[in-house]
């Protein structure tokens, strides 16, 4: 590890990052902040305790933790290992490089483009230039060991170690006017901005779990009607409803098929028609998502509640109206970051509907808190075994208690979970194959797709990865629906098209590596090719997904299209390619020139998968060990399934997957405690 810029306190690092514990981003980070350190500070402040607690305050959020726990580091801080697809053990490293540059001009541009004919860059790759990619890994996945040769200082005197050095603050220490980028609390380095938003959400979450609202009779009564009290009391879903009514907070938490929208459509229904006694004030309510294609979705599901409702027509005619929209643009993010709407410019919105909260990170919780003004009744939905967020944090989890922790004594009567699962029947196997998963119970998993159950509500397989002719049928499944999206986007059908995208989706949970995402792709693509249907860059049948804001053309990361033909000039007879997309009524189409970032979309990985569902998913791990083999990754591709589910992979690897949680450390729980 060498370098001109480097200072001499950083060769410290180097047996850590040798180890795969720290990358290029924490040496450049940790130098730039050694660079910044006033000129009058002791010795004492470039200690090597003081250089390991920068670049673990640098490492948590890369592998999605808000903290670094010093008594407790191995916990927060895991080695970057391989996923068995990069010919790299976990926790084998590799070596840094530095040739000269300087930290400002390292970017994370230039990643892996696997192959990719479009030669796009690939959006989950990072800047991290050591051999031991992590494959695909969002933040917070790789969970290989920390290796146990590595030294780290004792706990107690390492915080002591830490006060002399100015870039560090204390937060139990008063210190009028003073910042510092990394802050010490409770035994944990968070950096400032992570610390800030933690104390911001939890004192935002408290302040509004207390607000108490005041529901009209008739909103009451409209939820009485459409909530029936059995025997037993109300139900989950009428607590959760009655929840949102009273409180300026609820949290509406459940699995697939659990009626989460069932109870949100209801619940609105109850406010506009409270609301329909004072029609002089329109009532404003937002649907918000984190991604389009949730968005979309939601705007779907609530619309398809709307139509089996006897609610009156004024009433119906208020739902049907409402447009769910990303959290990007509800907030008003701009390119530099900031946004529109804050405490000083909060939204007009009377209710705020957040769904998928589980994608949802610490800063854009905080931000959205920030938004949605003091008075407004906000419900936040989601499913807390899924993936967590893509950046740092898990927000949903800390709120509603995962792991056996229960809900933070301050929100206990904010947290509804619904548990009963409307979706399947009762002996439904992907409904059985998901709670198996989500509670940890390997052998039950592998017996239930060891039995390939079937039921009227779906169906679940084990294919192992050596068994030729098992791929086989899998692979010709996949390849009939590329040549079905083929026919449909020659013939210019743009709305069978988008359906047939939906029928059916491979999952990945790696990008390289056997049956990974860009495995997939060049295979269909190849034997697309091989049959003559594969014509150009924008041949007729291509599925994309857009994986950027593309305010331009009004669509958002996750976004899904479908490539068809279309007539060209009027009169003539040739036909043009377009993008077909589905963003709720008629498909929007997109001229190709048009397109900003987008990846094609043969097969996608799990973590993209979020917010979507297929009627069938084709889920394909590798082989253990795999710091990607998690049961919240394998949990979220399940669910992804409304009927069918084929899991490609050996029982080892499911074996793995539901036996390893990611943990990730924050301290929002111990502060709404």
């Amino acid at each position: 590890m060498t370098g001109p810029y480097l200072p001499p306190e950083v060769q410290a690092l180097e047996p850590y990052v040798d180890a795969g514990v720290f990358g290029v981003v924490e040496v450049h980070v940790v130098t730039s902040l050694l660079r910044s350190m006033p000129a009058g500070a002791p010795a004492e402040a470039r200690s090597v305790a003081v250089v390991l607690a920068l670049a673990l305050a640098v490492r948590a959020p890369l592998h999605g933790h808000v903290r670094a726990e010093l008594g407790d580091v191995a916990a927060t801080v895991v080695a970057d290992g391989a996923d068995g697809g990069d010919g790299a053990a976990p926790g084998s490293g590799g070596t840094l490089v530095f040739d000269g540059t300087a930290p400002e001009d390292i970017t994370d541009e230039g990643a892996g483009h696997d192959g990719d004919p479009f030669g796009l860059p690939d959006p989950t790759e990072g800047v991290v230039a050591t051999s031991s990619a992590t494959d695909g890994l969002a933040p917070g996945q790789s969970t290989a060991m920390v290796p146990t040769t590595l030294e780290w200082p004792d706990p107690l005197t390492w915080v002591e170690q830490l006060t002399s050095c100015p870039l560090i603050r204390n937060e139990r220490v008063a210190e009028v006017d003073r910042r510092a980028p990394v802050v010490l609390a409770n035994g944990a380095l968070y950096l400032d901005r992570l610390h800030r938003d933690e104390v911001a959400v939890a004192a935002q979450l408290r302040a509004r779990a207390d607000a108490r609202l005041d529901p009209s009779a008739v909103a009451l009564e409209t939820l009485a009607r459409l909530f029936p009290i059995g025997s037993d009391g109300p139900d989950a879903q009428h607590r959760a409803a009655r929840a949102a009514l009273d409180r300026g907070l609820a949290v509406i938490a459940g699995g697939p098929g659990t009626g989460k929208t069932r109870t949100i459509a209801r619940l609105l229904g109850a406010v506009f028609a409270g609301h329909e006694l004072n029609p002089s004030v329109p009532l404003q309510v937002v649907l918000a998502a984190p991604t389009g294609k949730a968005a979309a979705r939601l705007t779907d599901a609530v619309q398809s509640e709307v139509e089996h409702s006897d609610l009156p027509e004024s009433v119906l005619e208020q739902l049907r109206s409402l447009k769910a929209i990303t959290l990007h643009r509800l907030l008003g993010v701009r390119p530099s970051g900031t946004v529109r709407h804050d405490a000083s410019n909060p939204l007009t919105a009377d209710v705020v509907v957040v769904d998928e909260v589980s994608m949802v990170d610490l800063p854009m919780a905080a931000r959205l808190l920030d938004a949605v003004r003091p008075d407004a009744r906000l419900v936040l939905v989601g499913d807390p075994s899924q993936l967590a967020s893509v950046e740092a944090g898990a927000v949903l989890g800390d709120i509603v208690g995962t792991r056996g922790r229960p809900t933070p004594v301050a929100l206990v009567d904010n947290v509804v979970t619904l548990d009963r699962v409307h979706r399947f029947s009762s002996d439904s196997p992907i409904a059985a194959l998901a709670s198996a998963i989500d509670q940890g119970m390997a052998d039950v998993v592998i017996d239930l797709l060891r039995s390939g159950g079937s039921g009227g509500a779906g169906s679940i397989s084990l294919v192992d990865p050596d068994d030729r002719s098992g791929v086989d049928r899998v692979a010709q499944a996949v390849m009939a629906r590329s040549h079905r999206l083929v026919e449909l986007g020659r013939a210019g059908d743009a709305v069978g098209a988008l359906a047939e995208v939906g029928d059916l989706q491979v999952l990945a949970a790696r990008r390289r590596g056997l049956f990974g995402v860009a495995d997939w792709n060049q295979r269909v693509e190849r034997h697309l090719s091989d049959a003559g249907l594969l014509r150009g860059r924008w041949s007729a049948g291509r599925p994309v997904m857009v994986t950027a804001n593309d305010q331009l053309n009004g669509l958002f990361n996750g976004d899904v299209g479908v490539v068809v033909l279309v007539p060209g000039a009027a009169g003539g007879r040739t036909r043009r390619p377009v993008v077909a997309f589905d963003t709720g009524g008629e498909p929007r189409l997109v001229d190709p020139s048009r397109l900003g970032s987008f990846e094609r979309l043969w097969a996608m990985t799990i973590h993209k998968s979020q917010g979507s569902e297929y009627r069938d998913v084709i889920v394909t791990l590798p082989p253990p060990p795999s710091p990607i083999l998690t049961r919240e990754l394998l949990y979220t591709a399940v669910t992804r399934a409304k009927q069918g589910v084929t899991i490609v992979a050996s029982e080892a690897s499911v074996r793995a997957a539901v036996d390893w949680q990611v943990a990730r450390s924050s301290g929002l729980v111990a502060r709404l405690s």
